[in-house]
């Protein structure tokens, strides 16, 4: 059954099935021999990541059992430890190169969020956490991700006094802040300041393939960590409530 009903399954297998062959493609370009350099190959490990989480984001939407999702998460892990193997063959005089793809950008974080709910949600375990946190790197940077990887992994890291992109995600934030009486109404309010705060993006009205169903990560990522009461915005537009209670099905 789908999830989000503003557009019909059609929709959604055309839109799954050309993102499994985009991935596809790059895992072939990536294992072929002399065809491509070290720094192609790490941009490419990137998108891997990036395009797995938006494969998930569409098989979500398109209501697809869960448990189904853990070897893409598996791949998602494989896929940044090659970035990272990629990104360590290039020589002395083209390591800058790999400060782009690994510092942490607004929109990297938001693909980091969507990675971490759906390994948590789907209990992927501690040593997965950790790999994916000392992989991901940034410490001391953005309060989120810092207090995420010790809350979730709980490693040992500097962590930052203030999120890096308040606007976008201070909300979050406050969740992650605020105490266990506080957080029911604060992940209510992020939830209703979730869609402005993306930037209002409207895709659902555009006559594109943009669209892939409106879904509060986050919020999904810190009602399971912290054990929120989610009674009171269960059925909210924007909450994935079938991943939060994943385990209760």
């Amino acid at each position: 059954m789908l999830r989000d009903t503003l557009r019909n399954k059609d929709y959604y297998d055309e839109y799954v099935e050309f993102s499994t062959e985009t991935i596809e493609n790059n895992i072939n370009k990536i294992n072929s021999v002399g065809n491509f350099t070290d720094e192609v190959k790490m941009n490419k490990s990137f998108r891997l990541v990036s395009d797995t989480m938006e494969l998930l984001h569409q098989k979500y939407s398109r209501g697809d059992d869960l448990t189904e999702f853990k070897p893409y998460l598996l791949s998602a892990l494989e896929y940044r430890g090659w970035q990272k193997h990629y990104a360590d063959l290039l020589p002395d005089n083209e390591q800058t190169a790999r400060i782009d793809w690994e510092e942490l950008h607004e929109d990297d974080l938001r693909r980091t969020i969507i990675w971490l709910a759906f390994a948590y949600c789907l209990d992927m375990g501690k040593d997965y956490y950790q790999q994916v946190f000392t992989l991901i790197d940034n410490q001391g940077i953005d309060a989120i991700l810092d207090n995420l990887a010790v809350d979730m992994a709980g490693t040992e890291r500097e962590i930052a006094n203030t999120p890096l992109f308040k606007k976008r995600f201070g909300r979050l934030y406050k969740v992650i802040d605020g105490t266990p009486e506080q957080r029911p109404a604060l992940v209510k309010a992020y939830l209703d300041g979730w869609y402005k705060a993306e930037g209002s993006p409207d895709y659902h009205l555009m006559d594109t393939d943009a669209y892939t169903g409106y879904w509060c990560w986050g919020a999904a990522l810190v009602v399971k960590l912290y054990n929120i009461d989610d009674s009171s915005f269960i059925d909210h537009e924007y909450y994935p409530k079938d991943l939060v209670h994943w385990s209760d099905a």
